[in-house]
């Protein structure tokens, strides 16, 4: 059976990124940092997994005694997703097609339109209806087409009871907005635990498509301990700060409670819990 053209341009993508991974390059200006954060034998999580790099270092940094559970709702993304764990051998990376969300159920992951006409998968943004705004809307000043794609929901509480995990150590979040239903359905896990985060914060979809803010997600964390921090604007080194950066439509945060500090690997995040 000849493949598709999606199915073309889908292969075509995932060998395109399999080729970047394997060169170690165009990695978020983030992720490098995460080496500094996770340790052999960590249990991680990784929401909004998209093509699955961040899991792809995550599974490197943990070794085969840890584990990864990366979460995709795009059935687009999960296929290149999936289809690179099988070719690097990722023993270590357990991949689910769900989102995340305050609890169990299903919603819709409604993904806009490019003007060339492709999807911006990036930008899909998960809600109880479809056709909202979202980043894409708002980077692009254009009208903005989407196509809806039903998805499964889990909640932070609830996948640790179902993959029986017995803690979280840390957590990549990258959900277009969605980081307060994060929160809302993980504060059992959250409080327990204390993971560390590499949190994006997305100002605009939170208040627009979920009626909070970046500052509801950084109070929360602020209010149990957690430290923040950020990259400066030209992405050459981390600081520590607690402000939502007013300039950016969404930006990553790396947040770390003290409990944490004397374990983390040696960087630049424990001379800050240990100086």
């Amino acid at each position: 059976m000849s493949m598709s053209f999606e199915g073309l341009r889908n292969l075509a993508t995932t060998m395109r990124i399999y080729q970047r991974n394997k060169q170690d390059r165009k990695w978020e200006p983030e992720a490098p940092y995460m080496k500094e954060v996770v340790k052999p034998g960590d249990i991680c999580l990784h929401f909004g997994g998209s093509d699955g790099r961040h899991s792809y270092l995550l599974s490197q940094h943990i070794g085969p005694k840890g584990v990864v559970h990366v979460y995709e709702p795009s059935n687009y993304s999960y296929a290149i997703m999936t289809r690179l764990l099988r070719w690097h051998k990722l023993k270590n990376v357990i991949p689910h097609n769900a989102a995340i969300g305050s609890a169990e159920g299903s919603m819709i992951l409604s993904v806009p339109k490019k003007m060339s006409g492709h999807l911006g998968r990036a930008y899909g943004v998960v809600t109880d209806r479809g056709g909202t705004a979202s980043d894409e809307m708002l980077a692009t000043g254009n009208r903005t087409e989407f196509v809806d794609q039903p998805t499964a929901v889990v909640s932070l509480d609830g996948l640790m009871a179902a993959e029986k995990l017995p803690r979280v150590d840390f957590i990549r979040c990258d959900v277009e907005g969605a980081e307060i239903r994060f929160v809302e359905g993980g504060r059992k896990t959250i409080e327990r635990d204390l993971p560390s985060l590499l949190i994006e914060i997305h100002p605009f979809s939170l208040q627009r498509n979920f009626g909070s803010s970046g500052e509801d997600v950084r109070d929360y964390f602020i209010s149990l301990g957690y430290r923040m921090w950020q990259l400066n604007d030209d992405n050459s080194h981390m600081f520590e700060s607690t402000q939502i950066d007013p300039k950016r439509r969404w930006k990553d945060y790396f947040l770390i409670h003290p409990s944490r500090g004397p374990s983390l690997p040696d960087g630049m995040f424990k001379k800050a819990f240990t100086n």
